[in-house]
């Protein structure tokens, strides 16, 4: 798993189909998210009922938070 710390503008690229921006951060985050029509795209409260939680998802939450003096409380390193 990737984490970044991104502010709004920012993007990432995933191949050369998918582009995640953000298109404003705070207290709640507004994602764009342009891939191809035939990928399934869906949020947690959607997935998570019909498949669990992925794998890397529950490594990340068994993992400790690690705080430092450049980042905010509760992110991961």
């Amino acid at each position: 798993m990737l984490a970044l710390t991104v502010r709004e503008g920012d993007y990432v690229t995933i191949g050369d189909e998918v582009v995640v921006q953000v298109l404003r951060a705070g207290d709640t985050f507004r994602l764009a998210i342009d891939a191809p029509r035939s990928m399934a795209i869906e949020r947690a409260k959607v997935h998570e009922p019909c498949s669990g939680v992925p794998d890397c998802i529950q490594r990340a939450r068994k993992r400790p938070l690690i705080k430092t003096a450049k980042q905010q409380p509760g992110t991961r390193l």
